[in-house]
């Protein structure tokens, strides 16, 4: 059983690595089922400033020495490794397109028997099934110092270590497909990256700064990096628990989250059925009413629009097909950003957020943009069209009356007085959407069919007005909406 230090521990570490993280490597849950949290000495974070100098001219901290630090930071044998002359030539990836080779720096050795590799076979895959890692330092070309290379951004185009022109991470991506190593670091020795590529799934890593390291308020940080890339957890511990077997496991948890997931959607489904209630009996609307009466399932169906919208948005910013780099986007229109102010409000200001208002013309403001498009100066977002986000479908959600959607004049648009659904609702939903079991959930790294299963647990339901006040009763272990409704 976890202790409250140890959810703790995890918590702020991820707090601080987690949006850097492109997909899952390690899970919350496992971590704790594996008990390895532990804090660091003082002692540890100043040998990390003696092995990590800061560069000329006040430059950021950097590795002086990768095996250096490898050794005395994280206790690792100098027989664990081979190096670049001891490698097989057939461990390496030749990209026609630039041409460059890539070729790791470091190959980490299996201790004791060796695992089969899923869909191994092919001449560089035998060849690095010795490996239980691959290294890739990009600062050091044929075992001498690259000084242009050092602090290379890892996610950019660029051809330093090569001819190639492509970040150095997808690079080094492929270099750990090809050969079927599916844990690998990366470093430009001002930061460590801890990548995942298992066979036929997506990749993600974990990165560690080694100026943040390096500071006071980046112990758990360093804290963190310990914990995972220590000897010990690569060989020092049962092999259910050493880091390959975390992240495989948390991967296999990944896939088993659906059900708890579509269950935690469905309870921010009914927190926006609440929060429209609330929202008509203040507005002294009559737009619910004949939702619900227009239809036995219309007022369903638009809740679960908006739900089925936040999802698509949400997958598309985490993919980047949204404009999610153009500050406009990210000040004014992002719907992670909302949540993120949101998040800043409910931390501040607790008991006030049922009052505050904005969130929900916000939804409803991205969702027309997606629907008509924007074009203003370099901003562009095409127009989506379509049945999802068209605006004529679901009045009540935009508060509009009539048979057409007030979508063309802009004193139309002035004029309707959008659902006052508070600021405290809309929070509650984007965080059932976002927050899973203490982590932020990466919409990246979720399969369609993930997606498609939280879909098709939200469907064949249908909402009803009581005739009097009632109280719901949920039976236990029952999922979804509540069983029975007990009336006075």
């Amino acid at each position: 059983m976890a202790t409250k230090s140890e959810e703790f521990f995890h918590d702020k570490w991820l707090g601080h690595v987690q949006t850097e993280s492109d997909g899952l490597v390690v899970a919350k849950p496992v971590l704790l089922a594996a008990g390895c949290a532990q804090h660091q000495t003082t002692d540890v974070q100043e040998k990390l400033r003696e092995l990590c100098p800061p560069g000329p001219d006040e430059s950021p901290c950097h590795i002086d020495d990768v095996m250096q630090f490898f050794q005395q930071l994280l206790d690792f044998d100098a027989d664990l490794f081979e190096g670049t002359a001891q490698i097989p030539d057939e461990v390496s990836f030749y990209a026609p397109e630039g041409p460059q080779t890539i070729r790791p720096t470091f190959g980490l050795l299996h201790q004791g028997e060796l695992e089969p590799i899923e869909g191994a076979g092919s001449p560089a895959s035998n060849a690095a099934a010795k490996y239980v890692a691959l290294i890739w330092d990009v600062s050091e070309q044929e075992g001498e110092p690259h000084q242009d290379a050092m602090g290379l951004n890892l996610d950019k185009p660029e051809t330093i270590t090569g001819d190639w022109s492509y970040p150095a991470a997808a690079k080094f991506d492929r270099l750990l497909r090809h050969c079927k190593v599916p844990v690998g670091i990366i470093t430009n020795r001002e930061v460590i990256r801890l990548v995942y590529a298992p066979h036929g799934e997506s990749s993600g890593h974990i990165t560690f700064r080694i100026e943040d390291m390096a500071t006071v308020g980046g112990r758990p940080i360093l804290d963190a990096m310990i914990m995972l890339l220590h000897a010990n957890q690569w060989f020092g511990v049962s092999p259910e628990n050493s880091l390959p077997s975390l992240m495989r496991r948390s991967r296999e948890y990944q896939g088993t989250v659906t059900e708890d997931l579509a269950e935690q959607v469905f309870s921010g489904l009914e927190t926006l059925l609440k929060g429209f209630q609330t929202a008509a009996n203040r507005d002294n609307s009559g737009l619910l009413k004949e939702a619900l009466d227009r239809d036995q399932d219309h007022l369903y169906r638009g809740l679960l629009t908006v739900m089925l919208r936040l999802v698509f948005i949400l997958y598309a910013e985490d993919r980047s097909l949204l404009p999610v780099e153009h500050p406009l986007y990210a000040k004014r229109m992002s719907l992670l950003g909302l949540f993120e102010r949101l998040q800043r409000d409910h931390g501040n200001f607790p008991d006030s957020m049922n009052n505050r208002f904005g969130a929900w013309g916000h939804i409803i403001s991205l969702s027309r943009a997606i629907y008509l498009g924007v074009d203003h100066g370099d901003f562009h977002i095409p127009p989506r069209q379509g049945d999802l986000f068209d605006p004529h479908r679901f009045k009540f959600l935009e508060g509009w009356a009539g048979e057409s959607a007030p979508v063309i004049t802009q004193k139309a648009r002035a004029e309707v007085k959008v659902p006052t659904v508070d600021d405290g609702t809309v929070f509650s939903l984007l965080r059932s959407l976002l927050i899973f079991q203490g982590q932020r959930l990466s919409y990246r790294t979720l399969d369609v069919e993930q997606i498609g299963s939280v879909y098709e647990a939200l469907m064949g339901y249908h909402v009803k007005a009581c005739k009097s006040p009632a109280v719901a009763i949920k039976i236990k272990n029952k999922k979804g909406a509540p069983k029975y409704w007990l009336a006075p």
